[in-house]
Order: C-alpha cells, then structure tokens, then sequence
C-alpha cells in the first residue's frame, strides 16, 4: 500500500513538472518586452505594367520596439529606412541608370498571444505609414527628361506571428502580413522638366500589400529571408497645367495624368539583435 501511494506521488509530482516544463517552453515563445536592430539586403523592383519598371540593390535599416502589458497583450513601434540605387527601363522614355531611390516606413501596431499546443501565434494590427522617394531627374537614352516622384501610403496593417521552437536554444519566427492600403498620394515633380508643366497630385484609394519573413532566431541574434510586395490600381484623373494654365488637345478637351497601376516587390536577408 506504501509503495503504491509512493508510486502516486511519483506520478502526480512528474505530471507537475511536465505541464511545467511545457509552460516555461512556451513563455520563452511568448512576445517578450525588448528592442531591436537589424540590417537588411535585398533585391527591388517596381514597375508599371507596360509603361516602365526601376530595378536595383537596397540597403535597409530597421528599429523594433516591443513593450508586454497585461492578459499576454503588447505594444509595438518599427521604423524601416531603405535606400539604394535603381535602373530605370522603359519602352517609351528609354532609359538611365543611378537614380537614387529610397524609402521610410513607420508602424503602431497593437496585438496578443495565444498558447497553440507547443508553439505560440500572435495577431496584430495597427497603422502604417510609407514615404517612398525616387529622383529620375537627367535626360534618359532617348533624349527625355526625367522628373522627382514621391509615393504616400496610410496603410492598415493585420498579421499573424507564428513561433515555435527549433531546437533546445533557438526558434522559427514566422510572419505573415496583408497591408489595405487606406489612402495613397503620388506626387509627381512634372516642374523637373523645364518644360513649363505643373507637378501633379494624385490620390489612390485600391491596393495591399503583403509581408512574409521567416527569421532563426538564437539568444539575442535572428537572421532569415523576407518578401515585401505592393499592388496598387490606377489613382485618379487630375487636370494638367502648362506655364500655369489648364492644357487642352485638339479637340478641345482638357488634358490631365493618371498614377498607373503599379507592382513593388522587394526580396533580401534581414540580420538582426535584441537588446
């Protein structure tokens, strides 16, 4: 009978520890309160379909701070700074080479943890803003002139994160975002040209974006690939100006631009440290 409420014992308190094993598995997945610094290198290429496309090299920088609260929810800001030099390519203006190109992107997101088995997922959302400037001014292979153009993107960012442990001291980090595009403006510095045309604003309202990202994650350092991308459809029509009066063709009607339908993508290999 002794051994018997022994043996109990033994299994009650190993029961225990294993359910508390598991638990502190899976806090050491849970979203911790920590900043972080990466670098990043990747591959850029925006085009619009048909029309023209800038191909090139970017260098990026990224800051992360994440603070914990209460019932395993958390706060978190990024700020993304990425530059480097583009191709321009196009059927119609010809092309150039060298165009300094570059990108700022500022995020709030709110989010929370939940236990799944092992492993640990997380839901955010937020709200997100990116500044994309790109300067094509000089006179391309054909004799155009090239012009400054700056991209503004409000942006509602959901996402998914998705932890598990890799082995005994290091773990996968799994991302996966859509971005609904809120409200765009597209600046485009028409005025460069020394032509007597007025810059134009265009405003877009359709597009998403999407973030994927898988990081290996050990002690306090993370490295892994990503993929960003950018779907946007045609802005709206505005009027066009010339030495500050409307424009019109031959018959009359009034001249003006569009913002095309353009595609972004952008591939590399993040490296990264907590502190």
């Amino acid at each position: 009978m002794d051994h018997a409420r022994k043996m109990g014992w033994l299994i009650a308190f190993a029961s225990v520890f294993s359910i508390s094993v598991a638990s502190a598995e899976s806090n050491s997945l849970a979203t911790q309160t920590n900043n972080e610094i990466s670098a990043s290198l990747a591959y850029y290429q925006y085009e619009e379909p048909g029309i023209m496309s800038l191909k090139g090299a970017k260098i990026g920088w990224n800051l992360r701070t994440t603070m914990t609260l209460q019932n395993d929810l958390f706060m978190r800001g990024d700020l993304r700074y990425a530059f480097g030099m583009v191709n321009y390519s196009s059927r119609n203006t010809g092309n150039s080479s060298g165009e300094p190109d570059c990108y700022v992107e500022a995020r709030g997101l709110v989010g929370k943890d939940w236990l799944y088995k092992q492993d640990v997922v997380a839901a955010y959302t937020g709200l997100g803003y990116r500044f994309l400037f790109n300067d094509s001014r000089g006179i391309s292979s054909t004799g155009n002139w090239g012009y400054r153009r700056a991209s503004n993107y409000l942006y509602l960012p959901v996402g998914i994160i998705y932890r598990s442990n890799y082995s005994s001291q290091a773990r996968l980090v799994s991302t996966l975002e859509y971005d609904h595009l809120v409200l765009g403006k597209q600046i485009s510095m028409l005025s460069d040209g020394g032509q007597g045309d007025s810059d134009l604003t265009n405003t877009q309202r359709k597009g998403y974006g999407l973030k994927l990202s898988v990081m290996y994650e050990k002690g306090e350092w993370a490295i892994g690939p990503y993929l960003h991308t950018w779907n946007i459809d045609d802005s709206d029509w505005v009027p066009s100006y010339k030495y500050g009066l409307p424009e019109f063709d031959q018959f009359g009607r009034q001249l003006g631009g569009v913002e095309p339908e353009n595609n972004t993508a952008e591939f590399g290999l993040k490296v990264g440290k907590q502190f």
